[in-house]
């Protein structure tokens, strides 16, 4: 149960050894400590009673929201669906093993608000922090989690194999990726053709060789943990970079003054 930086810095450097053998290590912080790991997109399957999608049918969506959008964003997405579908052969599998189309859009939409597949990871350990921290100022909150990724180094993966997809940091996804040194996994599985799974789905399949630790942060010392934070320049403000976000770390920055 983390309460100050310093536990945390600790806590971090003793796992990083258990990780060594991984090429790099990964973070990710949640406001609550029950929570599991889950994509936006697994969430808003999951009301629907739904835990996989074929990629065909998800990118087919995503794909005609662009001429929608582009006229009030900087970048122009290019629309892939024509008459004869989406071009890009989700049956076949060494086509999806070696990339997935659009990642630097999905990125994009992910980072503000639409359902994907991606599941956001930092490779800062204090950006992961600022997360399971970010509650601070609501009435009832719970402990926090900071949750530890070993990727491998070589991606396993396989006909009828869940697993997990890597998604470095060269992706031209906005800048909140770069602000927030995003990297993603992506549950998927190929059984005929290419499908977004559920993150457990992925996980626990015996050859599933990514390798996770947990911090738990204790909810009576996020506003000082927030404190220590803002004092770094991690705030509201420089991880989503717009107005309502800086509106957002005035507020908090005053709710601090008082704690």
């Amino acid at each position: 149960m983390i309460k100050t930086v310093k536990e945390y810095v600790e806590e971090i450097s003793k796992y990083k050894e258990e990780l060594s053998e991984a090429p790099i290590i990964l973070f990710r912080g949640q406001t609550n400590s029950d929570w599991t790991i889950k994509s936006s997109l697994e969430r808003e399957l999951a009301r629907h009673g739904i835990e996989e999608i074929l990629c065909e049918k998800y990118y087919s969506i995503i794909d005609r929201y662009k001429p929608l959008m582009n006229p009030f964003i900087e970048k122009r997405y290019k629309r892939q669906m024509t008459s004869s579908g989406y071009p890009f052969d989700f049956k076949e599998y060494e086509q999806g093993s070696w990339e997935l189309p659009d990642m630097e859009y999905m990125g994009y939409i992910r980072h503000h608000g639409f359902p994907t597949p991606l599941i956001d990871f930092s490779r800062s350990c204090f950006i992961a922090l600022f997360f399971a921290c970010a509650d601070f100022n609501q009435d009832v909150k719970a402990d926090g989690k900071v949750f530890l990724c070993g990727p491998p180094r070589v991606w396993v993966g396989g006909n009828e194999i869940p697993a997990l997809r890597r998604i470095g940091r060269y992706v031209e996804a906005g800048k909140r990726h770069l602000a927030q040194q995003s990297e993603y996994l992506i549950p998927t599985v190929y059984n005929s053709e290419w499908k977004f799974i559920t993150f457990k789905k992925a996980t626990d399949n015996p050859t599933n060789n990514y390798m996770f630790r947990e911090i738990t942060i204790s909810k009576d010392a996020k506003a000082q943990l927030m404190k220590e934070l803002n004092n770094m320049n991690i705030n509201h403000y420089t991880m989503f970079l717009n107005e309502d976000a800086l509106i957002k770390s005035f507020h908090d920055d005053w709710a601090l003054e008082k704690r």
